[in-house]
């Protein structure tokens, strides 16, 4: 499941703007999904997106409903059921509305490749065509609209075979240097490089590669993530990403699915996280992570639960062990 939140206010005023909206809330064009959408007085507040072939168990759907309506629960929400499978898709949104109730359901649609139909399978449709008032506001906005998930696991791929060879010879010098500099000399280093504004050198991303490998050096790249520099921070590591060898982008992942939950990328951070858990899922930072995401923890939670949360990461990390229990809220 990923959960986006939009750095704006957006107003909904037709389904039109809605249907519109969904790609630029979610950061990509959906396919075979159902969308929950979250609307409090009009407004859209939260967006959660999950595959169809996840919720067509019984009581699949359940935990998602309590989780967003747990969290908004004076909201109504608008299902949008992305397949051109009729039956699938009215049996799923059937499944939401009687979940959700008359009191929090906005209105439910099928949304195929060229049209939208909204309530019934006989109810009013419409042609997906053109862009709406509201999805050329949130373009405006810079919100992302990729063209499908499939670009984002590309976004953050490691480099591609013809580079690994020279990228091994440049991990090696820099890992050299860092050891030879002594704590103190790297730890200032690593302070400027979080500070510096991307886009970063190319031995500037394998320096922070190698140096948020490190206990203290991943807890500071954590506590450096703040709401107000989550852009920058999510341009940061997704550089680093890219020039990223295997041992080292566990790490790397984390903070950039953590920096992409703070500036409402919930596709993003869902990404991050399901690469994250092939190759160490059993990471502190990969639990955080998951655990952010499951729970639709709202990203202002950052700024005041930080110190809570690195403490008992700080304390996991040092152990070796998974976290135990779930950080308090």
């Amino acid at each position: 499941m990923s959960v986006s939140e939009p750095l704006a206010r957006l107003a909904v005023r037709s389904i039109e703007d809605l249907v519109g909206l969904v790609p630029y809330l979610i950061g990509f064009h959906p396919e075979e999904s159902l969308v929950a959408m979250v609307l409090e007085n009009g407004r859209v507040a939260v967006t959660a997106r999950i595959d169809l072939d996840a919720i067509t168990d019984a009581g699949a759907l359940d935990p998602l409903l309590a989780r967003l309506f747990g969290r908004f629960p004076g909201a109504e929400a608008w299902f949008l059921a992305y397949t051109d499978d009729d039956d699938l898709a009215w049996q799923v949104l059937a499944d939401c509305v009687e979940l959700a109730g008359l009191v929090r359901l906005g209105r439910v649609l099928q949304v195929g490749s060229h049209r939208w139909r909204a309530d019934c399978p006989d109810g009013d449709s419409g042609r997906l065509a053109g862009v709406s008032a509201a999805a050329a506001q949130a373009a405006v906005l810079g919100l992302p609209a990729r063209s499908s998930r499939r670009e984002l696991a590309v976004g953050i791929a490691g480099p591609p075979d013809a580079e690994v060879e020279a990228l091994v010879r440049e991990f090696d010098a820099r890992s050299t240097e860092l050891e030879a500099m002594g704590v103190v000399a790297r730890r200032r280093l690593l302070k400027r490089l979080l500070a510096q504004k991307p886009p970063l050198a190319f031995a500037d991303c394998v320096r922070l590669a190698v140096l948020v490998t490190s206990t203290e050096g991943q807890l500071a790249a954590l506590r450096a993530i703040r709401w107000r520099n989550a852009d920058q921070q999510l341009e940061r590591w997704t550089q680093v990403v890219r020039h990223c060898l295997t041992g080292c982008r566990p790490v790397v992942l984390g903070l950039l699915g953590l920096a992409a939950w703070q500036t409402g990328d919930g596709a993003l951070e869902v990404v991050c996280l399901e690469e994250l858990e092939k190759l160490d899922r059993g990471s502190p930072v990969a639990w955080l992570l998951g655990w952010v995401n499951s729970e639709v923890v709202p990203p202002q939670e950052w700024e005041d639960q930080r110190e809570a949360w690195l403490s008992a990461i700080a304390a996991e990390l040092r152990a070796g062990d998974r976290p135990p229990s779930p950080p308090r809220r």
